[in-house]
Parts: structure tokens; sequence; C-alpha cells
């Protein structure tokens, strides 16, 4: 049996043009799927801008509490100290006697100027006596003219030498009393710089001592914030020593010449402490707060507000159609007080339903798909 063989059938080649569409339909498939995908609704957390009437602005700084006087005492003279009468945290009254130096020898010279002048009373006292005795003989010519003029000399330089006395009688009294250091307010003894027996000359100091009433709290405010700071209606200070304790506070002044390398204003703070818990180099912070009943601002979570390098702000508001959520940027202004929540004062009028979480990377008329807050953002 003879088999046939059928001649095999020919395929005549595909069109180049067929091929190139093919690798087109390819390639634009492929380009496609990606921007598909990035058209995905992203999932975010939003919340409401609620609505504050009456602006009130806030600013927090860090201070110290200081004493309005602080003085290191000297002594006044030199000399060996003899005694001293107080110690370090010693409560001492406006002129008590703090340091007493050895008056020894200035008491000896003071005796010996006491004799001198004993003395130049004396020869006064005679002096007087004699031009009495003159002028009665010179009315009946009994005696000369120039006797007379001499006793009356006489009886000025006696004048003279006692008033000299007498004056360096005050000045020895003068030297022995800077012998002794006396406290020239109330307040406590911060630190005993000597001891008795040591020698001390004019100008050493002794002994410190610091004012307790009317303690201040000091503060550095940036040029930026000292408009509201002159403007503030209220204050408190927190002491970090008694951080469960909050002391009222009103503000006493701002010096007027800043810091021209930090650029900061001295601000004082006067301190009401019934209970006496602040004492002079105690930190703490300040917080000061203005109300302006005209004003009116937005409050917001600190977490919605996108912030740049540059210090501007702005938030991402969520618009709601037929197709979806989508958002938009818009810029806002913060009063800038630190916290969980800022306050608008320009761009938001309330009521908008903003990002909260997932606000990164996002672009205006993104589509977005809004989640329950307790949800993670992917």
């Amino acid at each position: 049996m003879i088999e046939h063989q059928h001649p095999a059938s020919h395929q005549s080649p595909r069109p180049r043009w067929v091929r190139h569409l093919a690798l087109l339909a390819i390639t634009s498939a492929s380009l496609t799927a990606p921007s598909l995908a990035q058209e995905q609704p992203k999932p975010v957390v939003v919340t409401k801008a609620e609505k504050l009437e009456g602006l009130e602005s806030k600013i927090t700084l860090t201070g110290t509490v200081t004493s309005p006087r602080r003085s290191r005492l000297s002594s006044r003279t030199d000399g060996l100290i003899n005694k001293l009468n107080v110690d370090a945290g010693h409560t001492v009254k406006k002129g008590d006697v703090l340091m007493e130096l050895d008056t020894k020898l200035g008491e000896l010279a003071l005796s010996l100027i006491e004799a001198e002048q004993e003395q130049a009373e004396i020869e006064l006292a005679n002096a007087k006596r004699l031009v009495d005795e003159a002028e009665s003989l010179a009315k009946s010519g009994a005696f000369p003219k120039s006797e007379a003029i001499t006793l009356s000399t006489n009886l000025r330089i006696a004048e003279t030498k006692l008033k000299q006395l007498i004056v360096r009688k005050g000045l020895q009294e003068e030297r022995i009393a800077r012998h002794k250091l006396v406290a020239p307010f109330d307040g406590i003894i911060g630190q005993k710089l000597s001891e008795a027996g040591e020698w001390v000359a004019t100008g050493t100091p002794v002994l410190e001592l610091v004012e307790m009433t009317n303690l201040r709290f000091d503060i550095q405010v940036p040029q930026e914030f000292i408009g509201r700071v002159k403007g503030a209606e209220s204050a408190t200070i927190t002491l970090d020593a008694f951080p469960n304790k909050t002391l009222e506070a009103k503000l006493s002044y701002v010096v007027p010449v800043k810091n021209a390398i930090s650029r900061t204003f001295l601000t004082r703070l006067s301190i009401t402490d019934t209970d006496g818990i602040a004492g002079p180099g105690m930190s703490g912070t300040a917080t000061l707060a203005a109300h302006h009943k005209n004003g009116q601002a937005v409050q917001i979570p600190r977490d919605a507000v996108v912030r740049f390098p540059d210090g501007s702000a702005k938030v991402w508001i969520v618009q709601q159609s037929d197709s979806g959520s989508t958002v938009v940027s818009r810029i806002i202004k913060t009063t800038g007080e630190l916290g969980v929540m800022a306050k608008v004062t320009e761009g938001l009028d309330g009521g908008e339903t903003l990002v909260l979480k997932g606000n990164e990377g996002l672009q205006d008329n993104q589509a977005v798909n809004i989640l329950p807050e307790k949800e993670p953002t992917k």
C-alpha cells in the first residue's frame, strides 16, 4: 500500500504593521496599570474645624525666680573678724549686726582723743575767764589794750582747737562703727564667705544677703512675641520643683532694651506666693494669656497643620461630591503657641472638614477615602 504524502500547507509571514500594533497595545497596558493604581482614593482620617468666639492668645516661656535685692556684703574697713553673728540660712532684719571686727586699737585712739578734748575744754574755759577779766579792767583803763587783744586771740585759738578735736572724735567713732557689718534690708543669709579670725580688707565680701519678699519671675521673650506679651491680661507660673502647683502672676514690666545676640527682651512678672514655695534661682514656666473680645479664631488639632521650613502652614480641606471625596489645600495663619490644639486666625471660617491623618503627600483634587479615626492610616 502506497501512502501518498500531502504537501505541507504554506504560512505567509505576518505583516509588520500588525506586529507594531500588538507591541503598542502591550506598552499602553503596562503604562495604564500604575496610573489606575495611583487614582485609588487615599485613606485619611478627618476632623472638624471648631469656631471660637473671642480669641485667646497664649504664650509659654521658661524662666527663673529672682530676688529684688541680692547683695554680697563686704567689710567697710580693714580688720580682724572678731565675731560672725549669723550663718547661711539665717533670717535677719534690717539693722541687725551681722559681723564685728576687732576694735581695740580704735577704741584706744578714741580714748586719747577724748582726753585731748577734755584738756581743750579746760583751756577754753580758762581763756574765756582771762578775756572776761581783761574786759572789766579795760573799762576802767587799768588794762593794756594790746594784752586784751592777745587774750581774745588765745580764746579763738582755744575754740578752734576744741572744734578740731570734736571732728576728730566723730571721725574715730565712725571708724569704730565701720568695724560692724549691719544688714541693709530684711532677708536670708545665702552664703557665709568668711569665718571668725580672718583678716579682711575693705571691700572683701563676707556674707551674701538675699531678700525673700516681692519675688519676681524673669523670662526672656523673643522679639516676635513681645507685642502679645505686653498685651497679656493674665499669667500663671509653674515651678519645676512643684509641678502640681500653679502660682498667679502679673506682668510688671518689659525692659525696653533687647539682647542683641539672642534678640530677646527681659520681662518680669510679680508672683503671688501665699504658700511661700518659690525661692530665688528656681526654674519654671510662665504662661501668659490675652483675650481679645472682638477677635475670632478657629481651633483645630495641631496634627492637621502641615508646616514648611519658611514658617508658612496649610491644611487639606475635604470636599464632598456625588463622585466621592477630594481634597484641596489652603494656606492658614496660626497664633504660634505650643500645645495639642492650634488656633487659626486666617484661612478658615470654622466648620470645615480637614484631613487629620494621612495628609502627607496629598495633591490638590486628589480622591480620598474617609476612615474612622480609630483605624490606622496607610
